[in-house]
Order: structure tokens, then sequence, then C-alpha cells
């Protein structure tokens, strides 16, 4: 998990060049230490700020997606009672890297400074708008794919045995130790995903 996470933000923060995109890949970037460090909630307010910046003023494919998956990592260790209110926790660090609130989301001044009319419109209309209808808030729902990270093993196709060697030679199975299930490939194992109707970031249209 730890290799996955340095070589994805390894080549994310290559591919993002400008002012703003260098803060959403630092965010993202610290974002992932947190969930190596098992500070979840953090992480999940983190990714869950960039994407309600996203819906606003688009971060770019690789960045959204980032935040997304991210998301649904942190969000198997996170109930969200409602996004739209971040902890002491995420308005401190906020306030401690001179983050200026843009409508209901938190950004550095210099990025607000770049949002377009639009973007700031949106991001001030979504501060009123409602919880979304599917996740109610929570920002991810349920793996469509599995049930608590785990799925059918495809390498056994669920048995639990794997065949190798001669006709009659069954071994078990190397990926799932004969368990027959094994880490969610869509989840990445968490059991949950970022919502897929509001895109994670828990709020309605």
């Amino acid at each position: 998990m730890k290799k996955w996470f340095a070589v994805t933000i390894t080549a994310l923060v290559s591919t993002l060049g400008l002012a703003a995109n260098g803060w959403v890949a630092g965010e993202l970037k610290e974002a992932s230490t947190q969930l190596d460090q098992r500070q979840f909630a953090q992480a999940f307010e983190i990714c869950h700020n960039l994407l309600l910046i996203h819906r606003a003023a688009p971060l770019g494919r690789d960045a959204a997606d980032e935040a997304r998956l991210l998301l649904g990592t942190a969000g198997r260790k996170v109930k969200a009672d409602n996004p739209k209110v971040f902890s002491d926790e995420f308005l401190a660090r906020a306030k401690r890297l001179n983050f200026v609130r843009a409508g209901c989301a938190w950004m550095p001044a210099e990025a607000k400074a770049q949002l377009s009319a639009d973007a700031a419109a949106k991001l001030d209309k979504q501060a009123q708008s409602k919880l979304c209808s599917q996740c109610k808030g929570a920002c991810v729902s349920d793996c469509p794919n599995c049930q608590g990270g785990k799925a059918r093993c495809i390498a056994c196709n669920g048995t639990g045995r794997a065949t190798g060697g001669g006709t009659f030679a069954r071994t078990t199975c190397p990926v799932c130790t004969g368990k027959g299930k094994a880490e969610c490939t869509f989840c990445r194992g968490g059991g949950v995903v970022a919502c897929p109707k509001c895109g994670g970031g828990g709020l309605g249209d």
C-alpha cells in the first residue's frame, strides 16, 4: 500500500506545474502521508476539501481521481456527520498554513486569487447546498464490487485452490491463501468509494 501511494503521488507531483496545482499536489501528498500514519480523519478532510473545490474549479483529472481514491480509502475509518463543517483540527491546520475560506472550502490566498468569478460563485453556492441525496453527506458509499474490502479472488475464482504442475496437483491459491477472497482492486481494500452521485463532495446540486 505504501509503495503504491509513493508511486502515484510522485507521478502526480511530476505532472502538476502551476502554483495552484502544485498546492493541490502538496495537499494530496500530505493526505497520503497521513494515511500511512493512520491519521484517517485528517486525510479524509483534506481530500473532501479538494473535491469541493474541484466541483467549482476543476483541478485536473489526475488530481481529482487521486483525491477520490484517497477519500474512499480514508472513509473506511471515518464517519462524517456533516461534511460542510470541518473539524477543529482541520481548521487549525488551515489557519496554520494561512488558508482562507472560499465559499464552502479552504485554500491558500494565492490559489483563491486565481479563481474565476464563476468558480468563486459556485463555491459560495455550494456553501448553501443541501446534502447529497445518495450518501447523505457522508461523501463515501459502499464499494459496489465487494463486501468490507474483500472480493472473490480472481486467481482461483473463489475456490481457494489453484491448479499447478500436473492435472491432479492442486495447491492453495497463492493470492488469497486459500480463503477464496482477496483485497478488492476497485476500492483498494477500503470497502468504500467516493460517492458516485456527488463525486465525494457530500453536497447535492
